[in-house]
């Protein structure tokens, strides 16, 4: 209950304080994705929990509000048939070519029980991750280095010690002309939350390596409907996916 009262009275603060940074060109971003199937780092939308590994059509709405260079927003993803819910939380700080994120990640397949505000280490479904991306702007590659540190990614082994899970991901983009063409490479140091998922292979291993393409279509002057579909290989799953996403 402390806690809740804790993340009630944030809230509030947040709320009074709001106005006045929205003086100060703040900017509201309101959008969705609508995708064939749900693939996240090589990891489809479902695996690892629960053993479950299942594919579906999914919408996926954010939420975000920026002042200057920092980003605080929401991003979710529900599939089609109702079973699959996301919400996830993140604050994030531009300097130059490097961003720091914070995100809350929360999924549960039995979402409607599970008690949302439950931040308990060892009861949590939520799972916290700090990144750091490099992407400067002169240069066609990016890299990022995200870590999961606290809540629901623990060892199968020893279900009271976290994973830390680990995630590296270099992406170049190549030349493409009024298109966007992107090579990925993800990789993992150790067994965790990617790849086979919990208790998985133990070491290195590639676990997302793909390209994707990128194409807006304009309709008026106001509107323009960016397209993107992306081939994913999961190497150490030895699975492949093909995904199409429309963004609106």
């Amino acid at each position: 209950m402390k806690k809740l009262h804790l993340l009630i009275s944030g809230g509030l603060a947040f709320l009074l304080f709001m106005p006045a940074f929205a003086q100060k060109k703040a900017k509201t971003t309101i959008g969705a994705d609508i995708v064939s199937n749900y693939v996240w780092r090589g990891v489809p939308g479902y695996a690892p929990l629960q053993g479950q590994n299942l594919l579906a059509p999914s919408i996926q709405p954010t939420l975000a509000w920026t002042y200057g260079n920092l980003e605080i927003g929401a991003w979710g993803s529900g599939d089609f048939t109702g079973t699959y819910k996301e919400v996830d939380l993140y604050a994030g700080y531009t300097f130059k070519s490097l961003t720091l994120t914070f995100t809350d990640y929360y999924w549960n397949l039995d979402w409607l029980n599970n008690n949302y505000f439950d931040y308990d280490d060892e009861t949590t479904s939520h799972i916290f991750e700090g990144s750091l991306e490099f992407a400067p702007e002169n240069l066609p590659f990016s890299v990022l280095l995200a870590s999961m540190f606290y809540g629901a990614d623990k060892k199968a082994e020893d279900p009271a010690k976290a994973n830390m899970s680990t995630y590296v991901e270099l992406i170049y983009r190549l030349p493409a002309g009024d298109d966007e063409l992107e090579l990925s490479l993800g990789m993992t140091p150790s067994d965790g939350f990617y790849g086979d998922g919990y208790g998985g292979r133990e070491g290195f291993a590639v676990v997302n390596a793909g390209i994707s393409g990128k194409r807006s279509f304009k309709i008026n002057d106001k509107l323009e409907l960016p397209l993107k579909a992306a081939l994913i290989t999961n190497p150490q799953q030895e699975k492949i996916y093909l995904t199409f996403t429309l963004s609106l």
